[in-house]
Protein backbone atom coordinates (compact mmCIF):
# COMPACT_ATOMS: atom_id res chain seq x y z
CA UNK A 1 0.00 0.00 0.00
CA UNK A 2 2.78 2.00 0.27
CA UNK A 3 3.54 2.23 -3.20
CA UNK A 4 0.15 3.31 -4.57
CA UNK A 5 1.22 6.25 -2.01
CA UNK A 6 4.31 6.84 -3.99
CA UNK A 7 1.73 6.79 -7.47
CA UNK A 8 -1.21 9.21 -6.01
CA UNK A 9 1.62 11.78 -4.94
CA UNK A 10 3.17 11.09 -8.34
CA UNK A 11 -0.18 11.69 -10.17
CA UNK A 12 -0.96 14.90 -7.66
CA UNK A 13 2.41 16.40 -8.61
CA UNK A 14 1.46 16.06 -11.99
CA UNK A 15 -1.70 16.82 -12.60
CA UNK A 16 -0.98 20.20 -10.58
CA UNK A 17 0.28 21.33 -13.71
CA UNK A 18 -3.52 21.46 -15.87
CA UNK A 19 -3.86 24.53 -13.16
CA UNK A 20 -0.75 26.70 -14.26
CA UNK A 21 0.09 29.16 -11.32
CA UNK A 22 -2.76 27.94 -9.06
CA UNK A 23 -1.48 24.30 -9.60
CA UNK A 24 2.95 25.31 -9.15
CA UNK A 25 4.39 28.72 -9.23
CA UNK A 26 7.10 27.00 -11.49
CA UNK A 27 6.03 24.37 -13.92
CA UNK A 28 8.07 21.01 -13.40
CA UNK A 29 8.61 18.30 -15.82
CA UNK A 30 7.97 15.80 -13.32
CA UNK A 31 7.94 12.36 -15.14
CA UNK A 32 7.47 8.34 -14.89
CA UNK A 33 11.26 8.10 -14.51
CA UNK A 34 10.86 9.78 -11.02
CA UNK A 35 8.17 7.56 -10.11
CA UNK A 36 9.99 4.46 -11.11
CA UNK A 37 12.89 5.76 -8.85
CA UNK A 38 10.51 6.89 -5.87
CA UNK A 39 8.95 3.02 -5.88
CA UNK A 40 12.17 1.71 -5.99
CA UNK A 41 13.64 3.30 -3.38
CA UNK A 42 10.33 3.06 -1.39
CA UNK A 43 10.61 -1.42 -2.45
CA UNK A 44 14.48 -1.05 -1.26
CA UNK A 45 13.49 0.80 2.47
CA UNK A 46 10.44 -1.76 2.99
CA UNK A 47 12.20 -4.63 2.39
CA UNK A 48 14.98 -3.34 4.97
CA UNK A 49 12.61 -1.99 7.20
CA UNK A 50 10.86 -5.84 7.25
CA UNK A 51 14.25 -7.56 8.23
CA UNK A 52 15.10 -5.25 10.65
CA UNK A 53 12.52 -4.41 13.53
CA UNK A 54 9.42 -3.71 11.21
CA UNK A 55 9.16 -0.23 11.73
CA UNK A 56 9.13 1.89 8.28
CA UNK A 57 11.98 4.92 7.76
CA UNK A 58 9.17 7.36 6.91
CA UNK A 59 11.47 10.62 7.49
CA UNK A 60 14.27 9.18 5.66
CA UNK A 61 11.53 7.77 2.70
CA UNK A 62 9.62 11.33 2.66
CA UNK A 63 13.47 13.58 2.88
CA UNK A 64 14.92 10.90 -0.41
CA UNK A 65 11.51 11.36 -2.29
CA UNK A 66 9.98 14.82 -1.20
CA UNK A 67 13.57 16.55 -1.01
CA UNK A 68 15.61 15.04 -3.35
CA UNK A 69 13.81 13.25 -6.09
CA UNK A 70 11.06 15.90 -6.51
CA UNK A 71 12.32 19.06 -4.32
CA UNK A 72 15.75 18.94 -6.09
CA UNK A 73 13.57 19.37 -9.18
CA UNK A 74 11.45 22.20 -7.58
CA UNK A 75 13.51 25.69 -7.54
CA UNK A 76 10.81 27.90 -5.77
CA UNK A 77 10.46 27.90 -2.00
CA UNK A 78 6.57 27.54 -1.67
CA UNK A 79 6.22 24.75 -4.30
CA UNK A 80 9.04 22.66 -2.40
CA UNK A 81 6.94 23.44 0.66
CA UNK A 82 3.83 21.82 -1.00
CA UNK A 83 6.03 18.92 -1.87
CA UNK A 84 7.21 18.69 1.72
CA UNK A 85 3.00 18.91 2.48
CA UNK A 86 2.26 16.18 0.18
CA UNK A 87 4.89 13.93 1.77
CA UNK A 88 3.20 14.78 5.30
CA UNK A 89 -0.41 13.69 3.74
CA UNK A 90 0.50 10.87 2.23
CA UNK A 91 3.53 9.25 3.92
CA UNK A 92 3.49 7.89 7.67
CA UNK A 93 2.25 4.89 9.92
CA UNK A 94 -1.72 6.30 10.16
CA UNK A 95 -1.96 4.62 6.19
CA UNK A 96 -2.37 1.47 7.99
CA UNK A 97 -4.78 2.71 10.93
CA UNK A 98 -7.91 0.26 10.71
CA UNK A 99 -9.93 2.53 12.93
CA UNK A 100 -9.71 5.47 11.09
CA UNK A 101 -9.07 4.43 7.38
CA UNK A 102 -6.84 6.75 5.22
CA UNK A 103 -8.28 9.02 2.08
CA UNK A 104 -5.87 10.80 -0.38
CA UNK A 105 -9.34 12.68 -0.50
CA UNK A 106 -13.24 12.30 -0.15
CA UNK A 107 -16.28 13.96 -0.52
CA UNK A 108 -20.11 13.15 -1.42
CA UNK A 109 -19.19 11.83 -5.00
CA UNK A 110 -15.90 10.24 -4.59
CA UNK A 111 -13.07 8.84 -2.00
CA UNK A 112 -10.11 7.99 -3.16
CA UNK A 113 -8.42 5.64 -0.55
CA UNK A 114 -6.19 2.57 -0.70
CA UNK A 115 -7.73 -0.40 -1.85
CA UNK A 116 -8.14 -3.16 0.04
CA UNK A 117 -7.83 -5.40 -3.09
CA UNK A 118 -4.57 -7.57 -3.43
CA UNK A 119 -6.26 -9.19 -6.32
CA UNK A 120 -4.68 -7.75 -10.10
CA UNK A 121 -8.02 -7.59 -11.41
CA UNK A 122 -9.92 -6.46 -8.66
CA UNK A 123 -7.47 -3.66 -8.00
CA UNK A 124 -7.65 -2.95 -11.74
CA UNK A 125 -11.77 -2.66 -11.53
CA UNK A 126 -11.09 -0.32 -8.35
CA UNK A 127 -9.06 1.93 -10.56
CA UNK A 128 -11.87 1.78 -13.35
CA UNK A 129 -14.82 3.24 -11.27
CA UNK A 130 -12.75 6.18 -10.34
CA UNK A 131 -13.97 9.69 -12.33
CA UNK A 132 -11.91 10.39 -15.41
CA UNK A 133 -11.92 14.06 -14.42
CA UNK A 134 -11.44 15.71 -11.16
CA UNK A 135 -12.05 18.84 -9.48
CA UNK A 136 -9.02 20.62 -8.29
CA UNK A 137 -9.78 19.75 -4.56
CA UNK A 138 -8.48 16.47 -5.56
CA UNK A 139 -4.72 17.20 -6.06
CA UNK A 140 -4.81 19.60 -2.56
Amino acid sequence: SSGINAEYGHSVLIERRKFLQLGWNIPYDFNESDLRVCMELMRVYLDKSMGVDGKIPWSSLKYLIGEVMYGGRAIDDFDRRVIRTYMDEYMGDFIFDSFQPFFFYRDKDVAYNIPKETHRDKFLEYIEELPLANTPCVFG
